[in-house]
């Protein structure tokens, strides 16, 4: 189980999604903001936006209230019900699509994790096996019609390498109980990271380092920390010198 992303229990009418997507494909999509991480082909329309405003595809805020369905969402008729299955709050809703050939790079949205009270969730209308993304390094497939929360905290990137453009429905929703429950009841579970020596940047490499630097500092709180490091990295080095060697295998 990994918490970069979860598979939800809702299948939708590819058909009639892609029917609302013929209705949006001749209006005016922009290019994400975030020019860094594509070269021209990454695209958005905005069905909810700050103020209902159709020209706004950038999400600076996940207050609800602030947002609002615009024009192009009269014109859907089935995306509105797939908005209402989720039984939460909204902020935005936009088409994002991904040209043919080309690729979103690596990048981070940060706060849109589960744990900070806001999830991104995709839902493929137009896709193809072709296209792969890579969450927190691990390559996932989002198939078309299906529901899946990805935590945008992690790095990821997206490529198309497929003959047609990929269009996904993107919702940002505020957690509640509803959806504490569904994700529970669906499997999600937080990773716990266990950082050997208490601190995410000491390892095995630089340990040894961190311990003289404490300990030339001389300071009791120094020589406190730099002996419970020691103790650490004395017990795995004894650990390892009295592990039983495999039958058969030669000692080193």
């Amino acid at each position: 189980m990994t918490d970069a992303y979860l598979r939800l229990p809702f299948t939708f009418d590819v058909c009639r999604l892609q029917r609302d997507l013929q209705r949006l494909q001749a209006h005016h999509w922009q290019q994400h903001i975030n020019k860094q991480a594509h070269d021209g082909g990454w695209t958005a329309l905005s069905l909810r936006a700050v103020d209902g405003n159709p020209d706004t595809i950038a999400v600076v805020e996940m207050d609800p209230g602030h947002y609002a369905d615009t024009p192009y969402m009269r014109e859907c008729s089935y995306i509105p019900e797939v908005l209402a299955t989720l039984e939460c709050q909204q902020a935005s809703a936009r088409l994002m699509s991904l040209r043919a050939g080309e690729e979103i790079r690596r990048h981070t949205d940060m706060d849109l994790g589960f744990e900070d009270g806001c999830v991104r969730l995709h839902i493929p209308i137009q896709t193809s096996t072709d296209v792969i993304f890579h969450i927190d390094d691990q390559p996932i497939h989002f198939g078309a019609g299906e529901c899946w929360y990805m935590n945008a905290n992690y790095p990821h990137q997206v490529s198309n390498s497929g003959d047609q453009d990929r269009i996904h429905l993107v919702i940002d929703c505020v957690v509640n109980d509803w959806l504490s429950t569904l994700f529970k009841e669906t499997g999600y579970q937080k990773r716990v990271i266990h950082h050997k020596y208490g601190d995410p940047g000491i390892s095995d490499t630089n340990v040894q380092q961190v311990i003289e630097q404490l300990e030339a500092t001389a300071t009791e709180a120094g020589l406190v920390i730099a002996n419970r490091l020691r103790t650490i990295q004395q017990r795995d080095t004894t650990h390892a010198r009295l592990k039983p060697t495999p039958e058969g295998a030669v000692a080193k």
